[in-house]
């Protein structure tokens, strides 16, 4: 009962943010939206911006140990490339989605059954990976 009521808040908290980067998005302030993000890593997983882009996807899986962080984290990094990619800044866009990608990929690595949105999501991944 408690993990369904820790997932639901994630779940929650997750969406709240995304939905606070796709208006910053639209908007095209694309500072905001960074900001945003890098505030969730504090608040959703209590890790510095700097920190996450540093560490290698293996160590954060192990850091954050919990599936549901690690989606949340590498859905996150998506959605960082995304806006980097819109700011021009397309080598630390890439980077974003590497980690994200790796990310993904571990947390297939560790269900017994496969998650469609992770498999949607690597699939993405490596479409905006392949174009660059």
């Amino acid at each position: 009962m408690l993990e369904r009521d820790y997932i639901m808040r994630m779940v929650a908290q997750l969406s709240g943010v995304l939905a606070k980067i796709v208006f910053a998005k639209k908007a095209k302030n694309y500072d905001q939206a960074l900001q945003i993000m890098h505030n969730a890593y504090g608040e959703m997983f209590g890790l510095e911006g700097q920190l996450v882009h540093k560490l290698h996807p293996s160590s954060l899986v192990l850091l954050l140990g919990q599936k549901e962080k690690i989606k949340a984290l590498a859905t996150l990094l998506q959605e960082e490339g995304d806006v980097l990619i819109l700011q021009g800044k397309s080598q630390e866009g890439e980077h974003r989605y590497v980690k994200s990608l790796a990310l993904f990929q571990e947390l297939l690595k560790m269900q017994t059954s496969k998650d469609g949105e992770c498999l949607s999501a690597i699939e993405t991944l490596h479409t905006k990976l392949s174009t660059k």
